[in-house]
């Protein structure tokens, strides 16, 4: 994607859905602590996120292994509900990519028998190095909270 003359790094639409569903479950926790609310169920994450059921469920799976989300039991016998981990807010964006994509190359388009990667394989792999530095750096923290930090009081 060229933005005015610069590239810009797109990730995946999972990515894109896990942060959503993470940044709904957020929202959610904070409710909860001021009005007792519990957790949401896939079909309330899907609809609030704004993401398919589908790839909810997919997606809420891959964070709740890596510990970002929690699974509560059945809702009174219906679905069961999702709430977000208390240190949801240290995992960085290269934690969720890594959740939903997989471990691996940021820059994998690349092929590494490719003309291209035999000629530019070390700024290739530099930049990829950059890219995971400022992800890893970058925390639900930083990221959900900006907004916050950023409005004048």
């Amino acid at each position: 994607m060229i933005t005015g003359g610069i590239a810009a790094m797109q990730l995946k639409r999972d990515t894109d859905f896990a942060l959503r569903i993470l940044f709904c479950l957020k929202q959610n926790h904070d409710k909860k602590d001021a009005e007792g609310l519990g957790g949401l169920t896939l079909t309330e994450i899907a609809k609030r996120a704004g993401v398919p059921k589908l790839a909810a469920g997919r997606i809420c799976d891959c964070l709740q292994a890596r510990g970002m989300i929690r699974l509560s039991g059945d809702r009174d016998h219906t679905e069961k509900a999702y709430f977000s981990a208390e240190e949801l807010l240290t995992f960085s964006l290269l934690d969720i990519v890594e959740a939903v994509e997989g471990t691996g190359q940021l820059f994998a388009v690349f092929s590494r028998n490719s003309s291209m990667y035999r000629s530019c394989g070390g700024q290739i792999m530099k930049a990829q190095q950059r890219a995971e530095h400022v992800l890893a750096k970058t925390t639900l923290d930083i990221l959900f909270n900006s907004q916050k930090r950023q409005s004048p009081e």
